[in-house]
């Protein structure tokens, strides 16, 4: 019987605008060859593509341009997964293993995605990323893999995609996160996640049986759960503080962060410690961290995703540690004093609502896994 292809199905000829930026599919000669300057000059091209360039046949590419200068800011390749399984290392690398024939028809795979550094702040990477996973689900397909790197984690987590594996390196020393982009309504609505918008109309009924199908794998996996961050509307205004200091008065914002003290560290590196006091609680600024309970990993947090708050709230021992989980980890620590130094009552509100708005959606998560 004849498989399917899932990419051949996405139609090319529709655009996505926002703002002064456009995903689209390229055709002409000089977009193809930007994209790929882009390709290489960003080093995602991974090891195994040389070894096996049959990897891209039959991948569709997809970029991401500035219209203001005609410039391409981000591209992508997309393949089908039940394509990309069939090349050595491509399955232990996107977790294909973990899907039945009947499923792996339906996921793409977005390999060697690429941003220019001036935009990766931008709306540019939620834009290509948002109309590339919009035409795979119009195409028929049900989900999207990604294998994604450190520095890309809270570009993918704030869109609504969640690890379907543990972080982990590649035979060439590289830091991956293997990672699964669902039509999950509840979970992209908890995190305000840019994509939702854009999926107006969409009947998510179909998607229900793949959504819980991730949940149960979380319930056998705990150390893929990941912290909920609500992110702002303007992917531009987003700073790792944001689930804290929103809502603040200017002159409370600087009083709070004035205060707080950022650390800089390596992997392996051990932030907080069980049985600690609780006397501070924090943020990811860059890169990971694990939180570590009894040598195993139960939550992987990225940019932006609060840690500590529980015993800082309760004023009791760490349950649990923080261990830096990738290379040049910063994170910015909140004392009490950080507390005292907000003159008014408004802010001090404001700064406990931020955290019990955390504690919620975490709530919110862990019900999902346990219903």
């Amino acid at each position: 019987m004849k498989m399917t292809s899932l990419i051949s199905n996405i139609s090319l000829q529709w655009d996505l605008w926002i703002g002064p930026y456009r995903a689209f599919f390229p055709t002409n000669k000089e977009d193809l060859r930007d994209c790929i300057r882009l390709i290489k000059e960003a080093g995602t091209l991974d090891g195994l593509e040389g070894a096996h360039p049959e990897s891209s046949a039959g991948a569709q590419l997809a970029a991401c341009q500035d219209t203001r200068s005609g410039a391409i800011i981000a591209s992508l390749r997309m393949a089908d997964a039940a394509q990309e399984q069939s090349i050595p290392g491509k399955s232990e690398q996107y977790h294909l293993y973990l899907f039945d024939a009947q499923r792996l028809e339906k996921l793409a795979v977005f390999f060697q995605f690429a941003i220019h550094p001036a935009h990766e702040k931008s709306q540019a990477a939620p834009l290509l990323l948002s109309h590339c996973f919009i035409e795979v689900l119009k195409a028929g397909g049900q989900a999207v893999l990604m294998s994604c790197d450190p520095g890309h984690y809270s570009i993918y987590k704030r869109l609504g995609m969640r690890p379907i594996g543990p972080l982990g390196k590649t035979t060439e020393g590289l830091f991956r996160i293997p990672m699964i982009f669902l039509p999950d309504q509840e979970y992209l609505s908890l995190i305000n996640s840019p994509i939702l918008p854009l999926l107006r109309g969409v009947n998510f009924e179909p998607y229900h049986a793949i959504c819980q199908w991730y949940y149960q794998l979380v319930r056998e996996n705990s150390e893929l759960q990941t912290a909920a961050t609500y992110y702002p509307e303007n992917q531009e205004d987003f700073e790792g503080h944001h689930a804290i200091t929103e809502g603040l008065s200017e002159k409370g914002r600087e009083a709070f962060l004035k205060n707080a003290m950022v650390i800089r560290c390596r992997e392996g590196e051990v932030l907080i410690t069980e049985n600690d006091g609780g006397k501070t609680f924090g943020f990811v600024r860059k890169g990971l961290v694990k939180v570590v309970i009894g040598a195993k990993t139960v939550v992987l947090l990225g940019e932006g995703d609060i840690f500590g708050e529980i015993a800082y709230i309760l004023q009791s021992k760490r349950t649990a540690e923080v261990v830096a989980a990738s290379p040049d980890t910063e994170v910015v620590l909140f004392s009490e004093s950080a507390f005292v130094r907000l003159e008014s009552e408004a802010d001090r509100a404001i700064v406990w609502r931020n955290l019990a708005r955390v504690l919620a959606q975490r709530l919110v998560l862990t019900n999902k896994l346990l219903s």
